[in-house]
């Protein structure tokens, strides 16, 4: 089936990416005698061509995300809450490491106001499932914050053992003998954080009998509000977590974006296109099969 109709408003905002244009506002305000981040957002022309497109009113498109612009200091890295460094492990340069940072930011959030726009029109429930008997897989694995795990009323398991591997480890973390997805849907902490586990056959707690609606649609994990399309300018990295406890990162410039979703299949060549313009290489991968 053909989404596109359905799809318009999401390509539409595909089509013009916010970063482009939060990049060159992060220069000028690096390179130009402005104040604040504010007073650069004031004397932006409208409309303005960034090369890689032409954006009308440009202030009010940045304005929602003036407080994260607002936060970073080009010139020293040790203002931000982590870590980042390049894929060799070196620091990234004070420039690079606030540029990465700030654009993980506004990636997450444009791509989940796009994602949602996107999702509601496939009526499919691809995220809140794990695969089914043709699968080859035996679990889907849904990454949350500690906060977040308190969504769910499932059994939760956080030991030194998972804490040494990976929901993906081989061989698997087991529990009583058994491999640990063969005990039903559940919460593990495990070296990268917290996830919840839906083994096969199985679905999230939180999904509706018969409607494929979200009990908790509106307090739904972050992750879910980011379906398919997922920024991957840095990406977490507790290996390299200082001693002090800072929190680290990997710049990897990537998006990904998942094949098995009805809308990423659509819109390749858009996502595609979008990824180019802010500067990231496209990944489509399956999930599931």
């Amino acid at each position: 089936m053909c989404y596109q109709d359905l799809f318009a408003a999401g390509r539409r905002k595909l089509q013009q990416p916010l970063l482009p244009l939060a990049r060159l506002a992060q220069l000028l305000r690096l390179t130009g005698s402005f104040p604040t981040m504010a007073a650069v957002l004031a004397e932006l022309p409208d409309p303005l061509d960034t090369g890689s497109g032409s954006y009308h009113r440009p202030a009010d498109l940045l304005a929602p995300y003036l407080p994260t612009l607002e936060a970073s200091d080009f010139n020293d890295s040790s203002a931000l809450p982590a870590t980042l460094y390049d894929e060799q492990g070196k620091p990234l340069p004070a420039f690079e490491a606030a540029e990465a940072w700030v654009g993980q930011q506004i990636l997450a959030r444009e791509l989940e106001e796009i994602n949602s726009i996107l999702c509601g029109p496939c009526s499919c429930t691809l995220c809140c499932t794990g695969p089914d008997r043709t699968m080859s897989q035996e679990l889907f694995e849904i990454p949350l914050s500690s906060q977040e795990r308190s969504l769910f009323s499932l059994p939760a398991t956080d030991s030194p053992a998972s804490r040494q591997c990976t929901a993906l480890s081989e061989p698997p973390l087991t529990l009583g003998d058994r491999p640990f997805y063969e005990l039903g849907p559940g919460l593990y902490r495990w070296e990268s954080g917290w996830s919840l586990i839906l083994p096969r056959g199985s679905s999230c707690p939180h999904l509706e009998d018969g409607t494929g609606r979200c009990r908790i649609y509106p307090g739904r994990p972050e992750v879910c509000r980011r379906p398919q399309i997922f920024p991957y300018l840095i990406e977490r990295a507790p290996g390299l977590d200082s001693s002090a406890g800072l929190p680290a990162y990997v710049a990897r410039r990537k998006l990904l974006a998942v094949w098995d979703c009805p809308y990423v299949r659509d819109l390749k060549e858009e996502i595609a296109s979008y990824a180019e313009a802010c500067g990231l290489e496209p990944v489509f991968k399956q999930n599931k099969g």
